[in-house]
């Protein structure tokens, strides 16, 4: 008996291997992503200006690397943070953070011309802007909520922003696959109502971008709330995926983007992962010595069978 419906995901008609660098933009669940795909040896960067949930603050990122940008910076007490970045990205001397977030931007754009595969997380819709000047901020950063109004964003000027967007990366980099996903994280905090009138936004947008663009889609919100359509599935809070059910999605982006290959590296590195986290019982006896060097010979094989690969 079938207690689920399944999701067919089209196979990608390009596949990603250990020799590939990676990208990740986006909210919280493009972490979760990057984390599976980093600690499986590839090369990834994800998030430099740290998470970022809407879809305008992430085009607008992107652009800022092609042109001079002049930073949103501001003073919060002894601490200057950027409305472009989150605050993980902070500095305590004007000209120090400046110099920083212009190398944040270097290394990002360098990087986008030799990347393979971009993913893109959109997380909400909902966006929050400065009433001084209606401008959108990527983060609040604690400051009193009477700077800022809510506002949901127009679908067609998201489309609109990423169609442009996608045609300068493609300028750089004419070879780049990106991939489009929805994060399956709900925003509560806007209310269920409000969420799912923000997650329809991000999804038809991205339909529209990827008709445009030629780019492409992986369903992640589907996979979460139609195959897996059970609290179970989440954390404790009842918003966030569980362990469990980020190891299911990462399963499908195997499926959908590794060939057989890849998929069979990707098992010998999590097997020699396990033998190197093994604790053992008595780390003096000789048994534990003679399995440590057995273990050490392993591993210098396959660095030497797989120099792309990174392990860490």
């Amino acid at each position: 008996m079938n207690f689920k419906l399944n999701l067919e995901i089209e196979k990608s008609n390009r596949f990603i291997n250990h020799e590939n660098q990676l990208l990740f933009l986006g909210s919280c669940f493009s972490d979760e992503i990057n984390a599976k795909f980093n600690y499986n040896g590839f090369n990834t960067l994800s998030n430099p200006f740290g998470t970022i949930f809407h879809p305008l603050i992430l085009s607008q990122f992107i652009d800022s690397c092609f042109n001079e940008n002049t930073d949103r910076i501001f003073n919060r007490n002894d601490i200057y943070l950027s409305w472009d970045a989150s605050s993980s990205i902070y500095g305590f001397e004007i000209n120090k953070f400046e110099q920083k977030l212009i190398e944040i931007r270097t290394d990002f754009f360098n990087r986008l011309k030799s990347t393979h595969t971009l993913f893109i997380t959109f997380g909400t819709a909902w966006g929050y802007h400065l009433i001084e000047n209606s401008e959108l901020v990527a983060n609040c950063h604690k400051m009193p909520s009477s700077l800022f109004y809510k506002e949901l964003s127009n679908l067609d000027l998201i489309v609109t922003k990423w169609t442009k967007t996608i045609e300068r990366i493609k300028v750089i980099n004419p070879s780049i696959q990106v991939v489009f996903t929805v994060s399956p994280v709900r925003h509560i905090k806007d209310g269920l109502i409000q969420n799912n009138q923000s997650k329809s936004i991000l999804i038809e947008s991205i339909r529209r971008i990827n008709q445009i663009s030629k780019t492409s889609y992986f369903p992640s919100y589907e996979i979460m709330i139609d195959e897996l359509r059970d609290y179970r599935f989440y954390k404790s809070d009842l918003i966030h995926p569980s362990e469990e059910a980020i190891n299911y999605i990462w399963s499908k982006i195997q499926d959908t983007f590794f060939e057989a290959e890849t998929i069979k590296l990707v098992k010998e590195i999590n097997n020699l992962k396990k033998q190197i986290s093994h604790s053992y019982l008595h780390p003096e006896s000789k048994e534990t010595l003679e399995n440590k060097l057995i273990l050490e010979a392993k591993i210098i094989d396959f660095q030497k069978s797989n120099p792309s690969i990174i392990l860490r």
